[in-house]
């Protein structure tokens, strides 16, 4: 055979074998992912999954989900329960793994996840009969901020360190303050309106004191106890002498307001949402207070789940290891604030010079971070929670006493399908 014939014979091989190649090779996967306002899901696409597309090819469509949390956990479980194969991937609430789990993949059988990395109390919340559902997004978690100049002006050298000493505090400037001619200014304003963020004020309080988290992971319910008592009992003292009776309709957005209003001493508020330019212009972030037993901060935030129903499983659960990463997470940390759910990023200097919040989580023992009682509740926990901040807005609203109230709301309880306990011994 010529030389010519050699050189088309191999052209035509190499093109049979391209062609051959082309017919073989995987389509390129596009995961489906819920649960994001277009804002977020824009932040998202720019800072982790076009990198993720490039390393992987594998491709996300991000489907921007609105309303407000209940309706999205609605809409979850109608897809969910339909067994719909779109979106494979679920942000979700972390109160929702409970209600969801039986619909969400067991991602330990797909990642060798090291669950040393996340947070151990998150990742609790994200285990269902023995299944890791889901894996921690990021972190949300309450926090104390105080008027910097209002600490100086009355000689305190450092925010309240306990329940006790943030009572006496505020009072002490919320009288120095209205002796200077502000009648509005109170010492403390907080949540306390008849809504889910009454359950993550009072349950710091609670587990501060030693009363519990409400139900324990055995299903044992505490809030019956001389803690719990104690606690709310110095709770109700404060509404009405450093909290305006109007604390008891706050939400976030009313608490945040009397605060930026400059007419409160120290709120108790999210470790996200709150002004960052407040945070270098006066406002000085601290750890929640400690009670008898410790502190404790109430965590909230998202978590990544993967569908039963997806039709990608192994690419879906790649995504989700890959967003809930050290690498993805301090970079959202850096670039936009997101806490991050890995304790050890909270060792990086660069990240406690963008965040003043890390700075005081390095010194909170892990012991503090506190979930709420979702994944032992399962479907229940909106029922369990209603109960829960229905009952503790009667006691601050001195409807109801704190003993008879705990009584009443653990019989509640019990009737949910819980059983009577005790708080564990700390």
């Amino acid at each position: 055979m010529s030389r010519n014939g050699i050189a088309v014979t191999g052209v035509m091989m190499a093109v049979l074998r391209a062609a051959s190649v082309a017919q073989t090779a995987p389509r390129p996967v596009t995961i489906t992912i819920s649960g994001l306002g277009l804002e977020h899901a824009t932040e998202l696409r720019r800072d982790a999954l076009d990198e993720l597309e490039h390393r992987t090819g594998i491709r996300a469509d991000l489907i921007p989900t609105p309303g407000d949390s209940a309706k999205q956990l609605i809409q979850s479980l109608r897809l969910l329960e339909a067994h719909s194969a779109t979106p494979d991937v679920y942000v979700i609430d972390v109160v929702w793994p409970g209600a969801l789990g039986q619909y969400l993949l067991d991602l330990g059988s797909w990642l060798e996840v090291n669950a040393r990395l996340h947070l151990p109390a998150l990742l609790r919340n994200d285990i269902v009969d023995g299944h890791l559902v889901s894996l921690p997004f990021y972190l949300n978690v309450g926090m104390l901020y105080c008027r910097r100049d209002l600490l100086e002006k009355y000689g305190y050298h450092h925010a309240p360190g306990n329940w006790g000493e943030l009572e006496s505090m505020a009072l002490r400037i919320q009288r120095g303050e209205r002796a200077a001619g502000n009648r509005d200014f109170w010492g403390y304003v907080w949540q306390g309106g008849p809504f889910e963020g009454l359950t993550c004020n009072a349950l710091e309080w609670q587990a501060a004191f030693g009363g519990g988290h409400i139900i324990e992971p055995d299903g044992t319910v505490s809030v019956n106890n001389p803690g719990t008592i104690r606690a709310l009992r110095q709770a109700t003292r404060w509404v009405g002498t450093i909290s305006p009776a109007t604390v008891l309709s706050y939400t976030e957005s009313d608490s945040l307001n009397a605060f930026e209003s400059g007419n409160a001493a120290f709120l108790r508020y999210w470790s996200s949402g709150f002004p960052a330019a407040r945070l270098r212009d006066g406002v000085q972030v601290a750890l929640l207070p400690a009670g008898p037993r410790g502190r404790a901060q109430v965590m909230g935030g998202f978590q990544l789940a993967v569908s039963r129903y997806s039709a990608h499983p192994r690419e879906a659960a790649r995504l989700v290891d890959f967003l809930t990463g050290s690498e993805v997470q301090m970079r959202r940390a850096l670039r936009r604030g997101y806490l991050p759910t890995i304790p050890r990023l909270y060792d990086q200097p660069e990240l406690a010079n963008a965040l003043p919040q890390v700075g005081e989580l390095r010194r909170a023992g892990l012991e503090s971070w506190v979930t709420r009682p979702s994944t032992i509740s399962g479907a229940k926990y909106a029922q369990v929670s209603k109960a829960y901040y229905d009952t503790v807005h009667d006691i601050l609203s001195r409807k109801v006493e704190a003993k008879e109230g705990v009584a009443r709301l653990e019989q509640q309880l019990i009737e949910m399908g819980f059983r009577a306990g005790a708080p564990p011994k700390q």
